[in-house]
C-alpha cells in the first residue's frame, strides 16, 4: 500500500503523544542525553521542511527559522553537558526515537519525487509551492514544536546540571514561541496535501496468482503510482530507459483490457449499491467502456506499425525466396530489447484486476471453461468497500490520462523508425513492402489519444461526482487537479474536498510542570 503524507505525520504525532509519558529516571543521563539530541534532530527535520523555495521572501515568517536555530543551539549545548551514547541501546528505540524516524521519512517521501539533481520525476513533485502547501507543514510543526518543547521541560527538571538547565530553558522558550507562530501561520493549510503519495520506483512487482485477493485493490493503486511516473518521465524527457514502440503497443494492450476489466468491477459496485448510488455507478461502468474502446481504436492503429530498433511486437512476414537469400538481399531482424518496466506494471494492473472479478488463478491467456464473475459482496469486500472500489477506479483513469498525455511525446522522439506496411498508403514506386509512417498517420495515433483522454477524463468526472453517495476520499482528486496544469493547459475532472475526519490538533496552553514519580523519576 503506498504511502502518503498524511500516514507519515500520523506516525510522528502518535509516538511523540507516547514520548511525552515515557518514564525516565532522574539519574539515567545518558537517556537523557539521547532525549536531548534526538530532539535537536526532529527540530532540523522541521527546519528542513520549513524552508521555503529559493528566491522567495516572507519578512513574517523570519521569526520561526530564528527561534528553531536558537532552540537547537540551546539543545546541543546542553547536550554536551550529557555522556553521549547509551550503554543498554534501549533509548534509541523508545517513542520519541521512532518519531525522529517517521519525521526523517516524511523529508525522504517528498524528496523522493525529485531525482538527484532535483529536478521532478512525479507530477506531484511542485505541489510544495505555494503558501497553503507551506501552510500545511506549519500546522504539523506547531503540535511537532509543542511536543518537543513538554519533553525539554520535563527533561530539564529531572537535570543535576546547572548549566544544561539553563540551556534547556532558552530550548523550551523557543520552541513554545515558534510552535505559537506556526499555528498562527498555517490559516488556510491545504488539506489534500495528506494523502500527497510516495514517489515508488518503476520497478514492477509481478502479480502472482498465490497473493491475497484482499490485497489486490492496493497492488493496483501502487501499480497506478509507477505509470504516472513512467508517463512524467517521458513527457519531460527524463526517463533512463525511453519507452520503444513495441513497449508503447504492449501498454496500449494492457490497458485496454484492464480498462474494461475496471468497468465491471464498477458494475458489481452499482450491484451493491441500490437506488441512486447504483444507478450512477452503472453510469460510471458505461464509460468506462467507452474509455476501452478508446484503447481498442488505438490498439488497431498500431497493429501494422513496427519500431525497427524494436521489433517485438510486429505484422508477420513471409518467408524470403530461395534467390533473395542466394543473392544476399536478405537482413535479419534485429532482436527486440528487453521490455520497459512499465509494460509488465501495465500487465500486472490487468491481472489484478481480473483476479478480482474471476478468482485468483484467472489469466487472460488461460484456457478453460468460460468465465464466471465472483459474486458481487465478495468482489466489493476484497476491494476494501464501495467507497475503496470506487477510488481505485478513480485512481486508473488518472495513470490511464497520463499515458494517454504521455504517448504522442513518445512517438515523436521515435518517429524516425516507425515503419508500416499497410499497401494503401505505400508510396508509388516503393520498391520495399514497409516504408516510413506519413505525418498523417501520425497525426490520426495522435488524435486516437487525444480520444482516450477524453474518455478517461469523463470517466474520471463521474466517478467524482458519486462521492456523496459512496463515500469516495476526493482529495486525491483535488491534489491530481493542480498537479496535471504541470503537465497540460487542459483542465482535469474537478471536485470538493471531501475527506475523512481528521486528527485533531493537540491543545494548546501554559506548560504544567508534571508530578514527579517515586524514584525520582518524572513523567514526560
Amino acid at each position: 500500500m503506498t504511502v502518503t503524507l498524511g500516514d507519515l505525520y500520523d506516525v510522528v504525532h502518535d509516538h511523540l503523544d507516547q514520548a511525552t509519558f515515557v518514564r525516565l529516571s532522574g539519574d539515567d543521563s545518558y537517556a537523557q542525553g539521547l532525549a536531548l539530541r534526538q530532539v535537536s534532530t526532529l527540530v532540523g527535520h522541521v527546519q528542513l521542511l520549513l524552508r521555503r523555495p529559493a528566491g522567495r521572501t516572507d519578512a513574517t515568517a523570519d521569526d520561526i527559522p530564528r527561534r528553531l536555530h536558537d532552540a537547537r543551539r540551546a539543545l546541543d549545548a546542553a547536550a554536551r553537558w550529557l555522556p553521549a551514547g547509551d550503554p543498554d541501546g534501549v533509548a534509541a528505540h523508545s517513542p520519541l526515537g521512532s518519531a525522529v524516524a517517521a519525521s526523517g521519512a516524511v523529508i525522504d517521501l517528498i524528496r523522493g519525487h525529485r531525482d538527484s539533481n532535483g529536478a521532478p520525476v512525479t507530477p506531484y513533485a511542485l505541489a510544495f509551492t505555494t503558501r497553503s502547501a507551506q501552510a500545511y507543514h506549519l500546522r504539523h510543526a506547531s503540535d511537532v514544536l509543542h511536543s518537543a518543547s513538554r519533553i525539554v521541560h520535563t527533561v530539564s527538571r529531572t537535570l543535576n546540571n546547572w548549566n544544561a538547565t539553563v540551556r534547556l530553558q532558552t530550548a523550551h522558550a523557543s520552541l513554545q514561541h515558534a510552535s505559537v507562530q506556526a499555528r498562527h501561520r498555517s490559516a488556510g493549510a491545504d488539506p489534500t496535501l495528506a494523502v500527497f503519495p510516495q514517489a515508488l520506483p518503476l520497478t514492477p512487482v509481478p502479480a502472482l496468482p498465490t497473493g491475497p485477493l484482499t490485497e489486490n485493490a492496493d497492488r493496483i493503486r501502487d501499480d497506478c503510482e509507477r505509470l504516472s511516473r513512467t508517463a512524467y518521465e517521458t513527457i519531460h524527457s527524463r526517463s533512463a530507459r525511453p519507452l520503444s514502440g513495441s513497449d508503447l503497443q504492449l501498454i496500449i494492450q494492457w490497458r485496454s483490457l484492464g480498462t474494461m476489466l475496471a468497468g465491471r468491477l464498477l458494475v458489481h459496485a452499482a450491484t451493491e449499491s441500490p437506488g441512486a448510488a447504483g444507478t450512477a455507478l452503472r453510469g460510471c461502468a458505461d464509460l468506462f467502456r467507452s474509455a476501452a474502446r478508446g484503447w481498442r481504436d488505438v490498439q488497431e492503429r498500431w497493429k501494422r506499425v513496427v519500431d525497427v530498433d524494436d521489433p517485438r511486437i510486429r505484422p508477420r512476414l513471409p518467408r524470403p525466396g530461395y534467390e533473395a537469400v542466394r543473392q544476399g538481399q536478405t537482413f535479419p531482424m534485429p532482436r527486440g530489447q528487453v521490455p520497459h518496466p512499465a509494460v509488465e506494471t501495465a500487465r500486472a494492473t490487468a491481472l489484478c484486476t481480473g483476479r478480482l472479478l474471476f478468482g485468483g488463478d484467472w489469466a487472460p491467456d488461460s484456457p478453460g471453461a468460460p468465465l464466471r464473475t465472483r459474486p458481487a459482496p465478495d468482489v466489493v469486500a476484497d476491494a476494501g468497500g464501495i467507497a475503496e472500489l470506487a477510488q481505485t477506479a478513480y485512481r486508473l483513469t488518472v495513470a490511464d490520462w497520463q499515458i494517454a498525455v504521455a504517448a504522442p511525446r513518445a512517438m515523436t522522439a521515435i518517429e524516425h523508425r516507425l515503419l508500416t506496411d499497410v499497401p494503401e498508403h505505400r508510396p508509388t514506386g516503393h520498391p520495399y513492402p514497409f516504408y516510413q509512417l506519413h505525418s498523417h498517420q501520425l497525426e490520426r495515433l495522435r488524435t486516437s489519444f487525444q480520444r482516450v483522454c477524453a474518455a478517461q477524463q469523463a470517466a474520471a468526472q463521474s466517478l467524482l461526482a458519486t462521492a456523496p453517495t459512496t463515500g469516495m476520499d476526493t482529495r486525491r482528486a483535488v491534489l491530481d487537479a493542480a498537479a496535471h496544469h504541470h503537465i497540460t493547459a487542459r483542465t482535469w475532472a474537478s471536485a470538493s474536498v471531501r475527506a475523512p475526519a481528521e486528527r485533531a490538533p493537540a491543545a494548546r496552553g501554559p506548560v504544567v510542570p508534571p508530578p514527579v514519580a517515586p524514584g525520582g523519576g518524572v513523567r514526560l
